[in-house]
């Protein structure tokens, strides 16, 4: 799959086909083409994606680390995360935007938000912003709308690389929420 470089008006029903090891008239007799396919399979990636993160969110490690190293933590996975499924999460994004009915899809991404928004609250006690929830809720979502653009156009800043960018973001996420530097 290749072959369309990430651009899914590229994307061929023989490629996708291919891929699912069924032939081309299967998919038609269950989809009128890529555009009715594309939101189930974001569906898919987001269960995947919500499975992935309540397990890296429950690991025993992170039931002492304050704020500042959670913040840091969930920045870097949800970037590491983008980078590898970069095409995929491309295509889909604009197979989200052609959907007759994002409902499912965007209940399905703000359970993926609510997720982290919860484990970050264990630690918001820590947050020193006048209004806590406002910016814990705020400046997730700004932190991580920065990051998935920034990857999904290839706009990470070269002399920065996307780790040295992450690490910015972060460090502008906790100064948001009011946490001493390096907290």
């Amino acid at each position: 799959m290749a072959e369309h470089g990430g651009d899914p008006e590229l994307l061929t029903m023989e490629q996708i086909a291919e891929r699912a090891h069924v032939s081309v008239g299967a998919i038609y007799k269950r989809f009128q083409g890529k555009s009715s396919l594309l939101p189930l399979v974001l569906e898919r990636v987001h269960a995947q994606q919500l499975e992935k993160l309540r397990g890296f969110l429950a690991e025993p490690r992170w039931r002492e680390a304050g704020l500042g190293e959670r913040v840091q933590a969930l920045l870097q996975v949800f970037a590491e995360s983008q980078a590898a499924r970069q095409r995929l999460i491309r295509a889909l994004l604009v197979g989200h935007w052609q959907s007759p009915d994002p409902g499912p899809q965007e209940a399905r991404a703000a359970e993926v938000m609510g997720a982290m928004h919860e484990w970050l609250s264990e630690r918001a006690d820590e947050i020193r912003h006048p209004d806590p929830r406002l910016a814990l809720s705020l400046g997730l979502f700004t932190t991580l709308q920065t990051i998935q653009t920034a990857v999904m156009l290839g706009r990470v800043p070269p002399a920065l690389g996307l780790e040295r960018f992450v690490d910015e973001q972060a460090r502008m996420f906790r100064a948001y929420l009011g946490l001493a530097p390096g907290g």
